[in-house]
């Protein structure tokens, strides 16, 4: 009896016993990934609340880059000018760093690594997957709520620009291209820690997307780089509450 309760006891616990390992978000198991994701959303928007003394090491920073963002805002999209040539070149990059195209990109490396029987890649997929879902949610929550203005060419970002009882799905603030291919980004580079073209490649994507949004007028600096900050923290989230031992 108490082998048995031992068990129970383990499996409850760990949820590993016996070489019986606990249920994992994938095809067989969608179910999971609804529990992840929630489970996710929880963890990130109460994580402020975990914060620590020494997080004031990369918090400080960030808070400097963000704030001289917003200063420069729209110097910087008069600066641009109207290039359309530039224009239309940022918009077709920008494509590629969709939310769609990058969940679709995610998930394609899933179904690569179950048909390869990869279980590594199979894992960043999915992973990935997760992250860019994460992300969007977050970015989307923001953009509800800050209902910041976009690029007019009137010189104008404000902030709620119609009050706040105004909501706007599609507003500025934050670049939800840049939080969803930095969250990819994060998750690729993690785990392959130690293949230095993987990691260039991903954060060089990253970057070339969420500058793209800028060049393309489609996002004020600030907005990028809130949008950059955020996935590549989800990314890193993610990748610490969900990944396998076999594959750090």
């Amino acid at each position: 009896m108490d082998f048995r309760r031992s068990l129970v006891v383990c499996f409850l616990s760990v949820g590993i016993c016996r070489g019986q390992t606990a249920t994992i978000c994938g095809l067989a198991h969608p179910g999971e990934c609804l529990k992840d994701v929630v489970k996710d959303q929880t963890g990130i928007w109460t994580s402020p609340l975990r914060a620590k003394k020494h997080d004031a090491a990369w918090l400080l920073p960030v808070a400097g880059v963000t704030a001289l963002a917003f200063h420069f805002d729209v110097r910087a999209e008069n600066a641009l000018g109207t290039n359309q040539r530039m224009l239309d070149t940022s918009r077709k990059v920008a494509n590629f760093g969709s939310p769609y195209a990058t969940a679709g990109g995610a998930v394609g490396l899933y179904f690569v690594g179950l048909v390869t029987r990869n279980e590594h890649l199979r894992e960043t997929g999915r992973l990935g997957t997760e992250a860019v879902v994460d992300a969007g949610l977050v970015a989307g929550a923001l953009k509800l709520a800050t209902d910041r203005q976009r690029l007019d060419g009137t010189g104008q970002s404000a902030f709620w620009p119609n009050g706040t009882k105004s909501f706007e799905w599609n507003s500025s603030f934050p670049s939800g291209h840049a939080a969803v291919s930095w969250a990819m980004a994060r998750v690729a580079a993690s785990e392959y820690p130690k293949n230095k073209a993987v990691q260039v490649a991903a954060y060089a994507f990253a970057t070339v997307i969420s500058v793209s949004r800028v060049t393309g007028r489609a996002h004020f600096p600030s907005d990028v780089v809130v949008g950059s900050a955020l996935g590549y923290l989800i990314g890193g989230y993610v990748t610490r509450h969900r990944a396998s031992e076999s594959t750090n």
